[in-house]
């Protein structure tokens, strides 16, 4: 029963190529159509890696990666926010304990696609805003009537940088904060 449904379904499905033979066409006009088809499947994927969450000295620490591959010509964005606004936040401030602020980096590998814009370094005052950091996005306006010219299939590794001149780094305290990275397909 199944195999015969699904044969049955299989039949529905497949579009008929025919084409047609006149004979002897005299003092009439015949035709013969050609239906063209062309599809292809959307693509609109997003991930994250976490590679650590330890952040142990200052410098460059790779946090993990970001992963996008789109080929809708409206497009997307990718952005990103940090709930202490850029800062890694004292739990508490009993010896002292100071803010640690970062930048972010970001290092692309693969194609965006034409008509997308990246910022591949994001400060600790763009993080300190309320609203989120696009970093990836259309270089057009909806309204515009432009659209993106080709797919994009890229992984990013996302870094966080400190520079601590004043070594806060190896004083006593603990510190916390969280990135939420959102992606958006327009």
């Amino acid at each position: 029963m199944y195999k015969q449904l699904s044969m049955l379904l299989a039949l529905l499905l497949v579009t008929p190529v025919m084409g047609v033979k006149y004979d002897n066409v005299q003092d009439a006009a015949e035709s013969g159509t050609f239906e063209l088809e062309h599809s292809v499947t959307r693509k609109s994927f997003f991930k994250t890696i976490v590679a650590t969450s330890l952040i142990e000295t200052a410098g460059t620490t790779k946090l993990g990666r970001i992963i996008v591959r789109n080929n809708t010509r409206d497009g997307y964005k990718v952005s990103i926010t940090s709930l202490e606004g850029g800062a890694l936040t004292p739990v508490s401030r009993d010896d002292g304990e100071e803010n640690i602020l970062y930048d972010l980096s970001l290092t692309k590998s693969g194609d965006i696609g034409e008509g997308m814009n990246l910022i591949k370094d994001i400060t600790t005052t763009a993080l300190s805003s309320s609203e989120p950091v696009d970093f990836l996005y259309t270089a057009f306006s909806a309204e515009s009537g432009e659209s993106v010219g080709s797919p994009t299939d890229v992984a990013f590794a996302l870094h966080i940088v400190i520079v601590d001149d004043s070594n806060v780094m190896e004083m006593a305290g603990s510190y916390a904060d969280t990135l939420t990275v959102t992606y958006t397909d327009l």
